[in-house]
């Protein structure tokens, strides 16, 4: 444990979940306007990384979480990471010493290993403080990622498939191989694809959010050609990916898929629904967002730094 100023600095134990929910719930709201985290992403994100190394909480001395930020490896050559600080408690220095404390983790993560090795942080593009907090520190701009929105006023008509193509809901015991091979494929497409270990990424999947009814699937005969994965949270029905082999692509089905999640969210009476997409996406996800109805409603900020 780490005293600085008025606060400390230690990791988060389990019990302090609901608190860094909330927490980063705050810096949701003030910088978008609405939450955009549960207690299931938490969870799901300490099933991948030890909260007793590489997750950090500034703390009040009235056992008050101002802070949080966390480290994670994600692929061979790259780690990820994000920091809060309670709207209330800014310019104490608790955003610079959790990053101080991340950079130094991921340094030490970084050593013996093979290639350059980055340190990826994803912010609020309208926050002008911490895009600058970074910059200081010697990260460099990336790229941005929206999340798209649409409220359902009333029920999406169904897309229709090319002929001896089926979309059917993800079967459990069954489907979990097919759409982790799916995704494997699609997913190279996209920018920062890193390789999953298929165990470790069915388990994440399968975290707090996950209902299977809310997965699908389509098939040509007995092979994968595309998939959706999507669950309910407090804010709406968020789409975590979507994906359509190469040779299937520019035939409807990405379309087909949203268009039949949108559909079943609204008959579960949920007509909220989210996502995000890289606004450079490669394979113009973005593009076809926007033609079934999405809107932006508000962009992370990407930088990138060498460790």
């Amino acid at each position: 444990m780490e005293k600085e100023q008025n606060f400390m600095i230690k990791h988060p134990t389990v019990e302090d979940a609901q608190a860094i929910t909330d927490l980063v719930a705050l810096c949701d709201i003030e910088d978008i306007g609405e939450p955009d985290i549960n207690l299931s992403d938490v969870l799901d994100m300490w099933n991948s990384i030890p909260i007793e190394t590489d997750a950090w909480i500034a703390v009040s001395a009235t056992n008050e979480i101002l802070g949080y930020g966390f480290v994670e490896v994600t692929g061979a050559n790259r780690m990820d990471t994000c920091v809060f600080v309670h709207p209330q408690s800014k310019n104490q220095g608790i955003g610079s010493l959790l990053l101080k404390k991340v950079e130094e983790r991921a340094n030490a993560l970084a050593k013996g290993k093979a290639g350059k090795q980055t340190l990826m942080i994803q912010l609020s593009f309208s926050n002008t403080a911490a895009r600058k907090l970074v910059e200081d520190r010697g990260y460099q701009f990336s790229r941005l990622y929206e999340r798209m929105k649409i409220q359902l006023e009333e029920q999406p008509n169904q897309q229709p498939l090319p002929e001896g193509i089926t979309l059917r809901t993800f079967q459990p015991d069954q489907d979990e191989e097919a759409i982790f091979t799916i995704y494997d494929e699609t997913f190279q497409d996209t920018w920062g694809y890193t390789k999953k270990d298929f165990t470790t990424w069915i388990t994440q999947k399968k975290g707090d959010g996950y209902d299977p009814s809310l997965w699908f699937l389509v098939w040509k005969d007995s092979m994968p050609v595309g998939f959706l994965m999507s669950r309910m949270q407090e804010d709406g029905l968020f789409i975590d990916l979507v994906g359509v082999k190469r040779e299937y692509r520019k035939h409807g089905i990405g379309r087909a898929l949203l268009l039949h999640t949108f559909e079943t969210a609204y008959q579960l009476n949920q007509k909220t629904i989210l996502l995000y997409v890289d606004s450079d996406s490669l394979t113009n996800a973005n593009r076809l967002y926007q033609q079934v109805g999405m809107r932006t409603h508000s962009q992370t900020a990407v930088y990138m730094k060498e460790l």
